[in-house]
């Protein structure tokens, strides 16, 4: 599975960021499904309106002086610009990996606001920081800045070859090692057929293979295991008139992880193909309204045996109005409707709605708080199977959400920030599950090479229905976690870092799954050359449950290689 390569694989960029004031305002919240979280559509209409500011400034750009083409701004840019420069908000996202779960990581921090989002993994920090590109790309530490052109096509390519001993490939108490070969090419591509027509495709496309066990790939016959990263996307942007629309088609083909809140599948894994087409507006009324509109189709499907029960179709519409006279503060209005329908019916099918306001305002130069609160309604039909084929729930969702973040960056070398929320999502194991989380996280640079990063994370959440005759029922979950993280530049081509993370989970009514979790890694990371690079690193997890014979250990040791073309 290419999602967790330590600092092998660093967390993808936006493809369109650095937006207008209004748009940049707006911090990034917690995670769970689009279309149905009231959280992930507001970042999803923040990260449009960045593309659409973007698309306004390369559309009057000039090709001139010394610069380079800047695949993640998509735009021409000086040299001086772009030496490789990360913000503090995204070397967080990079210093958190550790804990990030995938289906060959020991990580337990799954976060159970998401277990039903099939659009990207399921984790207790924010994700990637665009919808419109994939969630990682193979070039940590270089620039990631590419020149090549290919007729009228601008191109950045990113290649990277892992090799993989991983001692406990399913984080079972009986362990089964293999070796596992990992290739992945980033893509990063567009064509501008007019100043205002863009085609664009960003995408994170590769194989797995298992050398000595291939029955423990979650899909596939385990030889080539195809993956295509979450946030994959070819894009068309248009403008007409005052109204800039982009129709998008992403698709992912990933393993998944049954989440720890799905009580006693939680070791097993599938395939998830996953496919969101759509269309999206954004219209600036005037100098202070703005009106932006999405609709969207998301086709999942499960990939192998036994998992049909996964399969559904979800149609979403939303809409988010603002209001900003100063190109300050923002008052906005946003929601929408998706309609939700299984292939099979151990699940039962649904109408959601979430509308709300929201308000984000900068205190001082520095300081950025946004908060939003609203009504979600979640309107399921009556179960038609029973334990233990289905958890026969026949609840429906009558309730509030509220989302509040502030971010803070001090000076150039501390940033910080801080979210709290309450929310109602998709559930696998219910109709849907009800959270109330807290994110911390804390980014410094220490000393000359040095940079150091603490993260937290509380999550209480409780399923629709609980029902001790359905195997897969779920309970009411409360898990905290803290992660710390320190890298040194210990030369100008060399990099290490070490981590270490604690996880503790507490199950209400299954015995003996309460758990510990420690979790150690350690990086090398050796640039050879302005476009390649190679890494080494190792990771430790050991899972100390209340039952003694479900513990678990596992080490991985990775050995990548990357090359920007």
């Amino acid at each position: 599975m290419l999602i967790n390569y330590s600092r092998f694989v660093s967390i993808s960029s936006t493809f369109l960021v650095t937006a207008v004031t209004v748009a940049c305002m707006v911090p990034k919240v917690a995670v769970a499904q689009f279309g149905v979280s009231p959280s992930q559509t507001s970042n999803f209409f923040n990260d449009f309106r960045n593309r659409t500011s973007q698309m306004k400034k390369t559309a009057q750009a000039a090709r001139s002086g010394d610069v380079v083409y800047d695949y993640e701004k998509g735009a021409y840019v000086s040299q001086e610009d772009q030496e490789g420069f990360q913000s503090l908000q995204q070397l967080l996202r990079s210093d958190r990996e550790i804990s990030q779960p995938s289906v060959r990581s020991g990580s337990s921090a799954f976060a159970a606001r998401s277990v039903g989002d099939y659009t990207s993994y399921s984790g207790q920090y924010s994700q990637a920081l665009s919808y419109f590109a994939p969630t990682y790309t193979s070039d940590p530490f270089l620039s990631g800045k590419r020149n090549l052109m290919l007729g009228p096509v601008n191109i950045g390519l990113g290649l990277y070859q892992g090799f993989e001993y991983n001692s406990n490939v399913r984080r079972s108490p009986i362990a089964v090692s293999d070796f596992i070969s990992s290739t992945l090419l980033n893509v990063s591509a567009n064509y501008r057929l007019t100043r205002n027509n863009v085609l664009s495709l960003t995408a994170g496309i590769g194989v797995d293979h298992y050398f000595n066990h291939p029955e423990l790939a979650a899909y596939g016959n385990g030889n080539y295991l195809l993956n295509i990263l979450p946030g994959s996307t070819l894009a068309f942007d248009i403008k007409a008139g005052p109204v800039y629309i982009t129709i998008y088609d992403r698709i992912s083909v990933r393993p998944a992880t049954n989440n720890a809140f799905v009580g006693a599948a939680n070791n097993n894994s599938f395939g998830v193909f996953n496919n969101d087409a759509g269309i999206a507006a954004n219209w600036q009324i005037n100098s202070s309204w703005a009106l932006a509109l999405n609709y969207t189709n998301t086709y999942s499907k499960a990939l192998g045996q036994n998992n049909g029960q996964f399969n559904r179709t979800m149609n979403s519409l939303h809409a988010s109005l603002t209001y900003s006279p100063a190109a300050t503060w923002i008052l906005g209005t946003e929601g929408g409707v998706s309609i939700l329908s299984y292939d099979q019916p151990t699940l039962n099918d649904a109408t959601m709605f979430n509308w709300g306001l929201f308000v984000s305002v900068p205190l001082g130069k520095s300081t950025i708080v946004k908060l939003s609160g609203g009504l979600q309604v979640f309107d399921f039909k009556s179960p038609t199977v029973f334990a233990p084929i289905g958890p026969g729930d026949n609840s429906d969702l009558n309730s509030y959400y509220y989302n509040f973040s502030i971010t803070n960056q001090l000076n150039a070398r501390f940033s910080h920030t801080l979210t709290v929320g309450h929310e109602s999502a998709i559930n696998l194991a219910s109709n849907f599950v009800t959270s109330d989380f807290v994110n911390y996280g804390l980014s410094m640079i220490a000393w000359k090479g040095g940079r150091f990063s603490l993260s937290g994370y509380f999550e209480r959440s409780q399923p629709s229905f609980v029902n001790l005759a359905f195997p897969g029922t779920g309970t009411n979950l409360t898990q905290f976690g803290i992660d710390f993280y320190y890298t040194h530049q210990l030369t100008s081509k060399l990099r290490m870092g070490a981590g270490y993370h604690f996880g503790r989970a507490d199950y209400a009514t299954i015995a003996g799954r309460d758990n510990d979790q420690h979790g150690f890694s350690f990086d090398l990371n050796y640039t050879l050359s302005p476009k390649a690079g190679i890494n080494l690193g190792y990771r430790y997890f050991l899972t100390d449950t209340r039952a003694a014979v479900a513990d678990s250990a596992q080490s991985r040791v990775i050995l990548g290689f990357n090359y920007n073309f």
